[in-house]
């Protein structure tokens, strides 16, 4: 058979199924064995336009430059081995990814393509943001586990060593509250760079989530030089900040775990290098190597532990709450319920302190035993059209919580679709299927199960793939982000969220202009400082009542802003999920 009487016959046959192929939404091209185009519908000339692609023409003569590369690659063995390929691959002279489906024949070569860009772009996002901390930039918790596993892996093959650095900000908190989440997120992210300076290209620097970074590092010899880099850390982290025309100063404290000597194991470093930053923290703006004076350090913790037992059972743990409105209607929707020690030596102890040393006890299920009588026979006292939030511990995710929970209901009385039990991705690390079975009781109980912290990663998308949750909470770092990257991912999610039947607040709402944002994109729910600060059980009446009076949100916040806020101060927020951000 002469070449021509081929071209023709496979013309002929393209002809035949044309109108298929011109139906369909992907772009189609057909190539013989010489790499002459015999075909290509419309959606291929639209996409490739600019390009020569006409008929007859070589795929190369309009191609030139992807000539030899992975599309000749990939198009050639599938020719050779006779069998079709999918791949994906870049085109720099047009700036576009291309996801291509190539299936062989003994005579030709029929091309299934698209432009995958802008889906390769949300997809490099997610990725970043379930390994980023997108705040500073920094690797997040769980991705810091994951490279840290593989840091040991190799020193352990090499007969390396390394460290591990845990830094926690002196008077972060204080800072924090006094000027604001947003000025503490912008001195977060200059605490970030200035580690991230003093830092070596292999380091792992991550954040561990509120003002906890984690600085892993190969560079240990001498011991000499690892103390330099601690002191340097000090001392960077000790100079002044200015933020916004303001001057401020925190400080660090920072432990420190060998590898091997202080540990081999992920955990093991953490828990350790954790140890001897309690013990660094007595001093402040100083370091502690893992090791003998740990043995001081525990007694310390068992003295605060002691003491968080008496104050279970003293009266000294108190609850506040914070008020979620409805972003359309404007009205009250529920509380969100906040945990307070008032220590009578200490004083105010902070949650970071104690709910991490709880949960390593045991104690922290008594304690969220505690928060949920509390909060829902406080909640029953309140409207019938106002909820409670409450979060749940991991360790409170055991066999029995349904039945606690159906009997806290019928004793306090408190219908069961008023009660909000908000779970981090913390809870579903572990014993996954349990834990679905688990929120399986939860709702079949009729109260509502909320995903906290949404959208930090892959992780999440399962679970809402897996639990049909009432509702998710956008966690606030993509409130307080006004990037359009940040803000084209916060519409994403509130859509997802509702295509997926969940109601979506957003969490952290602090400005005007963040509120109006979120209405803008169909957020449900909003909470924040703006709205409503956390207040005592005894005002949540006077909050209600204030909230009955007709006012669109705007003024009603500028009520709030002069009856609220000069008469309660500022009251950290605290999970019981442990996480701490």
């Amino acid at each position: 058979m002469a070449p021509n009487d081929s071209f023709t016959r496979n013309g002929l046959e393209i002809s035949r199924s044309e109108f298929v192929l011109e139906s369909t939404t992907d772009s189609v091209a057909v190539l013989d064995r010489d790499w002459r185009i015999l075909y290509r519908n419309r959606q291929a000339i639209d996409l490739l336009k600019g390009r020569d692609i006409s008929i007859g023409r070589s795929l190369w003569e309009a191609f030139p430059e992807a000539f030899g590369g992975p599309f000749h690659q990939n198009y050639t063995w599938a020719l050779e081995h006779q069998k079709p390929v999918v791949f994906e691959e870049y085109l720099a002279s047009m700036n576009i990814w291309f996801e291509v489906h190539a299936y062989p024949s003994e005579e030709t070569l029929t091309l299934f393509f698209r432009d995958v860009t802008e889906k390769r772009r949300i997809r490099e996002q997610l990725t970043y943001l379930a390994r980023h901390d997108t705040l500073t930039g920094a690797y997040n918790r769980t991705y810091a586990h994951e490279r840290l596993d593989a840091l040991l892996e190799e020193v352990r093959r090499k007969d390396q060593e390394a460290a591990v650095l845990y830094i926690d900000l002196d008077h972060f908190k204080e800072v924090n509250d006094s000027y604001g989440h947003p000025f503490g997120d912008a001195l977060l992210k200059a605490v970030a760079t200035r580690i991230r300076s003093l830092a070596k290209d292999d380091d792992i620097l991550a954040r561990l989530g509120g003002d906890e970074f984690l600085l892993v590092t190969r560079h240990t010899r001498p011991t000499e030089r690892l103390e330099r880099l601690a002191d340097s850390l000090i001392e960077a982290l000790g100079a002044p900040f200015h933020i916004d025309d303001c001057q401020v100063e925190i400080g660090a404290s920072i432990g420190i775990a060998r590898v091997p000597k202080d540990g081999s194991q992920t955990e093991e470093l953490l828990q350790n290098s954790d140890a001897a930053l309690y013990w660094a923290k007595r001093e402040r703006n100083s370091y502690c190597f893992f090791g003998q004076e740990m043995a001081e350090k525990e007694r310390v913790r068992q003295e605060l532990r002691a003491d968080l037992t008496r104050a279970l059972d003293g009266g000294q743990l108190k609850l506040h709450y914070q008020p979620i409105f409805h972003v359309r209607s404007e009205r009250l929707v529920k509380f969100e319920a906040l945990l307070r020690w008032h220590h009578p030596e200490r004083g105010l102890v902070y949650p970071g302190e104690f709910i991490p040393l709880a949960e390593e006890t045991g104690l922290i299920t008594a304690i969220g035993d505690w928060v949920m009588k509390e909060a829902c026979a406080e909640a029953a006292t309140w409207p019938q059209n106002v909820g409670i939030g409450i979060n749940l511990s991991p360790a409170q995710f055991r066999q029995s919580l349904p039945f606690k929970i159906a009997d806290t209901l019928q004793k306090s009385g408190l219908h069961p679709d008023r009660l909000y039990l908000e779970i981090t991705e913390t809870v579903l690390l572990q014993s996954t299927a349990e834990n679905f079975a688990l929120l399986e009781q939860l709702n079949s109980l009729g109260v509502k199960v909320v995903l906290d912290d949404f959208g930090s990663g892959y992780a999440s998308l399962g679970y809402l793939r897996e639990f049909p949750f009432h509702e998710i909470k956008i966690d606030r770092t993509f409130v307080a982000d006004d990037s359009p990257q940040a803000q084209a991912i916060l519409d994403s999610v509130t859509q997802l969220g509702h295509a997926l039947g969940a109601r979506v607040t957003a969490e952290g709402v602090e400005t005007i202009a963040q509120l109006e944002r979120v209405r803008g994109i169909g957020c449900d729910k909003a909470q924040g400082f703006l709205l409503g600060r956390p207040v005592a059980a005894s005002e949540v009446h006077k909050f209600i009542r204030l909230d009955s009076a007709p006012d669109v949100i705007p003024h009603r916040v500028s009520s709030r802003k002069s009856t609220f806020r000069t008469m309660h101060q500022p009251v950290r927020q605290t999970r019981l999920s442990g996480v701490f951000r």
